[in-house]
């Protein structure tokens, strides 16, 4: 019963993930459709055999890629059409000749500047050409024509007619690293609670782990106000798109501070220090925060507890200072109170603005602030330390 609980379960999500594909397989087979009807009726091409097969090779890897990647990418296809095409004529078809013109195209994509994906997808078309080639081909060039015309078939039905949704790109890629800062969070918390340095070695790792998110998280965001900017159906996204750029930057920020806040909180315990409890709740604070900042980007509900609870963790972590005024502790507060302040600044805050309510605390109503108890400005010192040790740029 159990096995065949299990299939039941994979033949779901094998269900699940082609409906999800569908639509994207869909455009790839009409992309197909459209480059051969154009070269073979608009061009002339009686035989356009490499206006499909280019049109799927550059649908198939320009999904989810910034322009600049996707034009490497049909540039690399084009190339390795023209240069295999212009060696056949001359070396003529066999085994060795293939070798050769695989060589050939690669070099020469190397030398233009193509990355590995665009070397491949170049090498693929020189065979392609090189096993289908016709010596006495009158047609000459048609099959450059014909990659020309898939890879621009392709090309406008990705970037312009059915663009991806770069609200919804920006928002799949940034709720995944929230919800694995959070995660680090806890688990930071979780170590300095137990006082276990076992547990703190975990919460390390985890928060390392962030470090692999960055590059991926920017990626996204780039794509995304690139697509916002280049699709005419998608310019009224703009706005949004533009402040989920600001959120992920902030949020990449986050991403680094949290390792250097676990490394602290690490620090701290294998020195046999005591982190006061209220630091522990302004840890657990940072994380609800943090589960809440994706939604906050286009919900204000959402946008006003990510930020109470972000000045909720900054009041709570600053008045540790009233129990002990240990280096240790009053760095990994200072780390608290930074990544409190990205937080508030991903909801949509100035840096003006974050430091105001870093220096405040929510009072009843949503927009009333209260002075913090004066131990809070003992950090001030701190805090602009920390804040002047970041890399140029980021303020």
């Amino acid at each position: 019963m159990l096995e065949m609980a299990i299939e039941k379960i994979t033949l779901r999500e094998r269900f699940d993930h082609l409906r999800a594909v569908a639509p994207r397989l869909a455009l790839v087979a009409l992309a197909a459709m459209v480059s051969y009807l154009v070269a073979r009726y608009v061009v002339g091409h009686p035989h356009p055999f490499f206006a499909p097969i280019s049109a799927v090779l550059v649908m198939g890897v320009t999904a989810g890629r910034t322009v600049k990647r996707a034009l490497q990418l049909a540039f690399g296809v084009a190339l390795g059409i023209a240069v295999a095409d212009l060696m056949v004529r001359y070396t003529g078809v066999g085994a060795w000749q293939l070798g050769l013109v695989i060589f050939i195209v690669m070099c020469v994509v190397v030398f233009a500047g193509g990355d590995q994906l665009a070397v491949n997808q170049a090498a693929a078309s020189g065979v392609l050409v090189a096993i289908l080639a016709i010596p006495a081909d009158p047609h000459g060039f048609s099959r450059l024509i014909d990659i020309l015309v898939g890879s621009g078939v392709a090309l406008i039905f990705t970037l312009v007619i059915f663009p991806l949704n770069p609200s919804r790109l920006a928002k799949d890629a940034l709720h995944p690293a929230l919800d694995q800062i959070s995660i680090a969070l806890r688990k930071i918390a979780d170590a300095l609670e137990s006082g276990s340095s076992t547990q703190a070695d975990s919460a390390v790792d985890a928060a390392r782990a962030l470090e692999h998110d960055v590059e991926p998280l920017r990626a996204a965001a780039a794509l995304s106000d690139e697509t916002s900017r280049l699709a005419v159906a998608r310019r009224g996204q703009l706005s949004t798109v533009d402040r989920y750029a600001y959120a992920v930057e902030q949020v990449t920020r986050v991403q680094v501070s949290v390792v250097s806040l676990a490394r602290g909180a690490s620090g701290a315990l294998r020195q046999g220090n005591t982190v006061p409890p209220t630091v522990i709740v302004g840890l657990r604070d940072l994380a609800e925060s943090a589960d809440h900042v994706a939604a906050s980007v286009t919900d204000k509900k959402e946008r006003d507890i990510a930020r109470v609870a972000a000045l909720r963790a900054a009041t709570a972590s600053s008045a540790a200072l009233d129990h002990t005024r240990n280096l240790a502790v009053s760095i990994v507060v200072g780390q608290v109170r930074m990544i409190a302040n990205d937080l508030l600044r991903a909801t949509g805050m100035t840096l003006e603005q974050a430091r105001h309510a870093l220096h405040t605390k929510p009072g009843g109503d949503d927009d009333a602030v209260i002075p913090l108890e004066p131990h809070s400005h003992d950090l001030l010192g701190l805090h602009d330390e920390i804040e002047a040790a970041r890399p140029r740029g980021e303020g």
